[in-house]
């Protein structure tokens, strides 16, 4: 039997930092920005199939939040898995301080 199939739903601020990265990136080179925004799309709906790829933050406050996050490229994609939803809160750089962000 198949896994069961979960639906990736990006939330408002996760949404804004997608925008915010294709715009940060689309200044300087857009072609780059299209592709970047492809595989970040591509690899949060690898989410839908294996919810638990992400890892648990090192960050105790963080991981009480019951957070997880996807590594993709220079990015971490934090989200929270609720029933049959895969809910990416933030999308962030991985050089910031995501601690004091989320």
């Amino acid at each position: 039997m198949p896994p069961r199939k979960r639906v990736v739903r990006l939330l408002g601020l996760a949404e804004r930092d997608l925008s915010d990265i294709y715009d940060y990136v689309a200044a300087e080179n857009p072609t780059a920005a299209d592709r970047l925004l492809t595989r970040i799309e591509k690899d949060l709906n690898v989410l839908s199939t294996q919810p638990m790829l992400g890892r648990i933050p090192r960050d105790h406050d963080i991981a009480r939040l019951e957070y997880r996050y996807l590594i993709i490229g220079d990015f971490l994609a934090f989200y929270r898995l609720e029933s049959s939803v895969v809910l990416v809160h933030r999308i962030l750089h991985g050089a910031r301080d995501y601690a004091d962000i989320l």
